[in-house]
């Protein structure tokens, strides 16, 4: 009977040991398994649905991974679902809060929704992870522009002018290729 307790105790052990190597295994390599460019190749040429399917079997398999999510909110933020794409870019700051371009990224959404004032302040938290990041400050500086052309009408003109056409400058999305570059 011990003898046999053993051995399950054993096999069990076994078992247990073979199941959190294959887990191990299979986080590690996602990276290998989902090739970041090829995803971001599909984003540029618009093959949304696909690049969506790939990254969402890649978060399957590390479901708090920074280059998936990043590569998520994108698409989601390219296929016009900006309310889906500001959950994932939350959830990527939650993971990996010293990264500027989700930073960027969020305050790029706000700022075209309109939200000058929540752009401006992921703009600057961006900033406090890396304050060097010339990016976040070129878009903050045109920012700044536009709620500065803002006031200006407002005083001149005595109305309200929406901020958002401040300024002719745009702001975009950051690119994979712009991930981890400081």
């Amino acid at each position: 009977m011990f003898q046999h307790s053993l051995n399950c105790y054993s096999t069990l052990r076994r078992l247990a040991l073979v199941v959190l190597w294959s887990i191990s295994c299979s986080s590690s390599n996602a990276a290998d398994l989902f090739d970041a460019g090829t995803i971001d190749q599909l984003i540029k040429n618009n093959q949304l649905i696909l690049a969506l399917e790939k990254v969402d079997q890649w978060l399957d398999l590390q479901p708090n991974a920074a280059v998936p999510l990043f590569l998520k909110a994108r698409i989601l933020t390219t296929d016009g679902k900006s309310d889906q794409a500001v959950t994932i870019y939350e959830k990527l700051i939650a993971v990996e809060p010293d990264l500027p371009e989700a930073y960027n990224n969020l305050g790029l959404i706000y700022a075209a929704g309109g939200n000058l004032e929540k752009a401006t302040k992921y703009f600057q938290l961006g900033l406090q992870t890396n304050p060097t990041y010339a990016t976040l400050y070129q878009n903050l500086s045109t920012l700044y522009a536009a709620r500065a052309i803002s006031a200006y009408r407002k005083a001149l003109l005595g109305t309200e002018a929406d901020e958002s056409s401040g300024d002719s400058r745009t702001l975009d999305l950051l690119p994979l290729d712009m991930l981890g570059k400081r």
